[in-house]
């Protein structure tokens, strides 16, 4: 058994990271949260100032492992908070450390300018002397979701497909593989890895991989109901970018959709936590569209 910090994990991501952990009954989970919250039932959660070290030490007394689930709208601010944690997590003799990456990992320079900060971090962390791995889930299958309670903890969003419209904007032909894996199945996976002797510098893990045309048909098929589907050529994308944009979101969704079509950074066909997880049976996003979606008539 060993002590789990969890950045984040009131909500979100981090909600079902910290439920899977504790779900396996092996480990003591602490929560870090900038605010005091509710504990979550088995949890205790800890208010932390990410400016201060002391707090930080405080929080991390005893903590094996730090996970991560962090989101700040300011670049120097999710820089920032993440370098204290680890900073702190090395003061304090922690040994292993995953940073808020997820969905893809990102790049040095980052062509998705959303992901250049945490490109920042990954760096400070390989520095760091300790155990690390950058998680990697692909796209929130809870997403397709938005409109019901298939959503789970995750925010609302209308991704290229917007169900609530029963519309979808697929980049070029709509073709292109993409991963996707339910956050309770993020939380699994992650909870699994902390049983690997030694975490991969990389944890790939997917729920399915689907072209967003192949979603569109599941869905027409499952519903009996034709979505309203307009394909974008990335060169449309592309012309449409705003130079200069005066914030990381300007821009983000067309840097998505191009890296989607061009790069294929958000299909990796071998993800490794599926094999070194087995015991990990993700749902798969035929299943999850028929649970949300096929009582539609």
């Amino acid at each position: 058994m060993v002590k789990v910090a969890v950045a984040g994990g009131t909500g979100g991501l981090g909600r079902y990271i910290v439920e899977a952990i504790l779900a396996t009954g092996k480990h003591e989970v602490v929560i870090l949260s900038r605010s005091a919250k509710a504990p979550i039932s088995g949890a205790e959660v800890i208010a932390i100032d990410y400016t201060d070290p002391t707090s930080l030490d405080h929080a991390l007394v005893g903590v094996h492992t730090v996970i991560v689930c962090l989101f700040d709208h300011d670049p120097a601010s999710f820089i920032a908070s993440q370098t204290a944690l680890l900073d702190a997590a090395v003061r304090s003799g922690a040994k292993r450390f995953a940073p808020s990456e997820f969905i893809i990992r990102s790049l040095a320079n980052d062509p998705i300018a959303i992901y250049a900060p945490k490109g920042v971090v990954a760096e400070a962390v390989k520095k760091s002397g300790l155990e690390y791995t950058f998680f990697e889930n692909g796209v929130f299958l809870n997403y397709l979701g938005t409109g019901t309670p298939g959503l789970g903890y995750m925010r609302p969003l209308h991704f290229i497909v917007n169900l609530e419209e029963w519309s979808a904007k697929l980049p070029e032909d709509g073709k292109a593989k993409i991963v996707f894996t339910h956050g309770e199945d993020v939380g699994a996976f992650v909870a699994a890895s902390l049983e690997l002797q030694k975490w991969p510098e990389v944890s790939q893990m997917a729920g399915d991989v689907k072209s967003y045309k192949e979603i569109v048909e599941l869905l027409e098929t499952i519903t009996g109901k034709k979505l309203d589907v307009t394909y974008i050529p990335i060169a449309d994308t592309k012309s449409q970018l705003v130079p200069n944009p005066p914030s990381v979101f300007t821009n983000f969704l067309g840097q998505i959709l191009i890296e989607i079509v061009e790069s294929g950074r958000f299909h990796f066909s071998d993800p490794n936590l599926n094999k070194l997880c087995p015991e990990v049976k993700p749902i798969k996003v035929e299943e999850f569209l028929q649970k949300w979606w096929g009582k539609n008539e």
